[in-house]
């Protein structure tokens, strides 16, 4: 209730998670570059279009609060106003980023028609509609393949006309961060989901296992980034090195009562790694 008082435009849009947009379009932009496919026009609608998708997703997240809050509550009528009028601009953002799909369609196929379609009933399904990954305990799946694998795919696919396993393989250690930002989200709300009963990941394994997840997801992403160091996909491992000293702030608000600062670290974290590892590329 105290998140749902100091409502805002801000903290609807969640700036710091627009990273995950930027670095997945950013990895497949850049990998198809790469391979030939050199167009800036392209590059430019691609992140455009990712940055309004993921913006939308998250002006409507909230939405779901609305119920939540109760209706003697003496800032009600603002906070439900508030959240309508981000829920309007959420759509728009959809309607602008569908509108850049569309055109990206019409240079690129159908192909890339069904992965943004598919991809796009799913994101609406993180915490709303029958499947409701949220609730269900799924959300990190969720994100791991969308917001990770299936952005870096579809923006290598909208560059390009073609899917790469080259992007696949390099989009794994991004789409693990892609979860550990989640994750980082699921930490800092886990009373207030336990207490709410709403079931996520964090809540059905408990706290601290969930920041041995977290822990675990980090160690998981150094040592890919390490193995494809030694089979050559990565030219240089040392780029890698400049994200970890963030570790050790974030080692303390993993352990803090007040974790409000946990989650725009993690996303901090996120976004070094992201660029590094694309130099590293």
């Amino acid at each position: 209730m105290k998140a749902l008082t100091q409502y805002s435009f801000i903290k609807a849009l969640r700036p710091f998670s627009l990273v995950v947009a930027v670095i997945s379009c950013g990895l497949g932009i850049l990998i198809a570059w790469k391979n030939g496919f050199q167009d800036t026009n392209l590059a430019i609608w691609i992140m455009l279009g990712g940055i309004l998708a993921q913006a939308g997703i998250n002006l409507i997240n909230d939405i779901e609060d609305l119920p939540l809050i109760p209706a003697d509550h003496d800032r009600y009528s603002v906070i439900k106003n508030m959240i309508n009028r981000n829920t309007n601009w959420g759509i728009l953002c959809f309607i602008l980023a569908s509108l850049i799909g569309l055109y990206l369609v019409s240079k690129q196929g159908w192909s890339l028609f069904f992965l943004i379609f598919i991809s796009g009933l799913a994101s609406l399904s993180y915490n709303i509609g029958p499947l409701n990954f949220k609730h269900r305990g799924l959300a990190m799946i969720q994100v791991f393949l969308l917001m990770g694998i299936m952005m870096v795919q579809g923006s290598y696919l909208a560059m390009s006309g073609e899917f790469s396993s080259t992007a696949l393989i390099h989009s794994i250690p991004i789409s693990l961060l892609v979860s550990l930002l989640l994750l980082s989200n699921e930490l800092r709300d886990w009373e207030t989901d336990k207490n709410k009963e709403i079931k996520t990941l964090s809540v059905r394994i408990g706290y601290k296992n969930a920041v041995r997840m977290y822990w675990g997801l980090i160690i998981v992403t150094y040592l890919l980034s390490t193995i494809f160091f030694i089979s050559g996909q990565l030219h240089q491992l040392l780029w890698l090195l400049l994200p970890l000293p963030l570790l050790i702030p974030i080692r303390h608000y993993l352990t803090a009562a007040e974790r409000v600062q946990l989650t725009p670290m993690t996303g901090r974290f996120f976004f070094l790694f992201g660029i590094t590892y694309m130099l590293a590329i």
